[in-house]
């Protein structure tokens, strides 16, 4: 599982892809300072034993990134799902925070691909209230990505 370096560096790196769709040049100095790793003041580079180094590096073990060169980090726009098994190694309580997490991510796809708005108060409310009737929905559960009842993760 990726920690909280290799988590802050995809958030910025979506972010900043996001901004900048064909790729974009980073300080590497300014950007592992920003993410909290640290850097010499004096520094003009960032060594293969840095934190920022290996934060890239676990990245790249995780299938998230790529190197595209020695100074050149291709990173996935898109994290995929967590499987299964990791996630019943996880403890109950994030479990049924991942799940939840997950359910409104899902209300939210089917919402955009049905044109509608969710309810601002309470997404997961909404999803539930349209989910068994949408035929969005349907597709979305053939392809594993149904809803279940978070009682049953933390049960």
């Amino acid at each position: 599982m990726l920690g909280p370096s290799s988590v802050l560096l995809l958030r910025r790196a979506g972010q900043l892809l996001a901004e900048h769709s064909d790729g974009v040049t980073l300080d590497v100095v300014e950007l592992s300072r920003s993410l909290g790793l640290g850097a010499r003041p004096d520094a003009d580079d960032v060594g293969r034993n840095s934190p920022l180094r290996r934060t890239m590096d676990r990245l790249v073990r995780f299938k998230m990134a790529e190197w595209r060169g020695d100074d050149r980090l291709g990173v996935q726009r898109k994290v995929p799902a967590l499987e299964r098994h990791r996630i019943e190694r996880l403890p109950e309580l994030v479990q049924t925070s991942h799940h939840r997490l997950l359910t409104d991510h899902v209300a939210g796809l089917v919402a955009r691909a049905e044109g509608r708005d969710l309810d601002p108060v309470n997404p997961a409310r909404a999803m539930a209230a349209a989910v068994d009737a949408s035929p969005v929905a349907a597709r979305l559960r053939a392809f594993g990505t149904g809803t279940h009842d978070p009682r049953a993760i933390a049960g």
